[in-house]
């Protein structure tokens, strides 16, 4: 059977409020075979820092709030697996990502990274690596 490992970005996360985007459904509904949602501790951290970091940024707070509601909600309905890695010191979070990304071909020929960042996208297919990425702010995009 077909396995489908997706890694999510922190942008990702915030999807679901910020556009009405349903992205859990949309992307298994896109792929055969069973899939598995990866978030790594590393970009949730992430985004608690960022929180932190801006106190006053209140639309991006209820983004990150909803979005881990959204996860939350869809825990039992998808296959959400929360991975406990984080970043090596001297390790930028896209480098993290896409050295986990690295790791999963290993395991499944099937991995995508779930990102709208466009570096970190054009970094992933360099190395073979699928992405997924909103389009036109509605639409999911396979590469």
């Amino acid at each position: 059977m077909l396995e489908n490992l997706i890694v999510i970005d922190a942008n990702f996360i915030l999807l679901p409020f910020q556009f009405k985007i349903d992205y859990l459904y949309e992307i298994e509904a896109k792929l055969d075979g069973k899939t598995i949602f990866i978030v790594y501790k590393q970009i949730l951290d992430e985004l608690e820092a960022k929180k932190i970091r801006e106190p006053e940024a209140i639309k991006f707070h209820m983004n990150f709030k909803a979005g881990l509601l959204y996860l939350e909600k869809n825990n039992e309905k998808y296959n959400i697996d929360y991975k406990q890695n984080i970043k090596l010191k001297e390790e930028t979070t896209d480098n993290f990502l896409l050295k986990s990304c690295m790791e999963l071909k290993s395991i499944s020929k099937r991995v995508f990274l779930a990102t709208n960042d466009a570096e970190l996208r054009r970094k992933a297919n360099k190395m073979e690596v699928r992405t997924i990425f909103l389009r036109q702010k509605k639409y999911l995009s396979f590469d």
